[in-house]
């Protein structure tokens, strides 16, 4: 359940007993009644958990939840997020999650049993807005409990609208200077800024993600590689195959034989 949270968005809901996990490189408790907020700027892994453990997930992916994370961009939000992002809830809305949770499989239920398209379509569509309502629910409910911090977040700002923009972009623009435009800055003060604020300089960001999605497309797809670096809009499978090769060791084809083995 932690271990395929890469490009998704939304949180996760502990009931019953504990997990320890890896959280940006820092190791949380994470208990009953504790949501733990995912956006692209929380990385989790798992260390531990409890014989007990039972958790609710209301994980999407990004798109689903990117016109939240993108109307809190400019606030401290993200920030807080990414320094704490477990949050204790109370249990009215620990009930109210619950109960939605309920609704969320029985459409599910529904969808995956219908007969038609658009009906299917029309399912899928309302267990995204129950997403985005339970979402926004969690976060309004954090916010009446925040004490606003007094400093300046604008390189925070401008990271975490890289990162967004990059997971909704990187099939098309690869270019720092892209973001660097989208941000208003100087390709030179941009790239400061995230290699000061992240340790890693903006087309490593680029890299890591379009090759982590890449890897994803060749683990868990039939596509051929052709069809994959069309999908990436390479020009031609050859610059597809060299650039991946150069950010992971291995070519498509190769990384692909290497999963299949294990």
């Amino acid at each position: 359940m932690f271990s395929n949270l890469w490009n998704k968005g939304g949180f996760i809901l502990c009931t019953e007993g504990w997990a320890e996990l890896s959280i940006n490189g820092v190791r949380r408790h994470f208990s009953r009644g504790e949501v733990l907020i995912i956006t692209p700027l929380v990385l989790v892994s798992k260390i531990n958990t409890s014989e007990d453990f039972v958790c609710l997930q209301y994980i999407d992916e990004l798109k689903t939840y990117y016109d939240i994370f993108n109307k809190i961009a400019d606030t401290p939000i993200p920030l807080i997020v990414h320094r704490e992002p477990i949050w204790r809830i109370d249990e009215d809305n620990k009930e109210y999650l619950s109960k939605q949770y309920t609704h969320l499989k029985h459409l599910h239920f529904l969808a995956s049993n219908s007969e038609t398209e658009i009906s299917r379509t029309l399912l899928n569509y309302q267990a995204r807005l129950i997403r985005q309502e339970a979402m926004l629910t969690v976060v309004n409910n954090r916010i009446k409990h925040i004490d606003w911090p007094h400093s300046s977040h604008s390189r925070e700002s401008v990271v975490y609208r890289f990162i967004l923009a990059l997971h909704n972009n990187y099939h098309r623009y690869r270019s720092v200077a892209y973001y660097a435009d989208l941000a208003n800055l100087s390709k030179s003060h941009f790239s400061a800024i995230i290699k000061q604020t992240t340790g890693q300089s903006p087309s490593m960001w680029i890299a890591t993600i379009t090759t982590t999605y890449a890897k994803f497309m060749l683990e868990n797809s039939t596509m051929s590689i052709k069809q994959i670096a069309e999908q990436l809009n390479f020009p031609e499978q050859f610059t597809f195959r060299k650039y991946f090769k150069q950010h992971t060791g291995l070519s498509p084809k190769a990384y692909r034989e290497h999963i299949s083995r294990h």
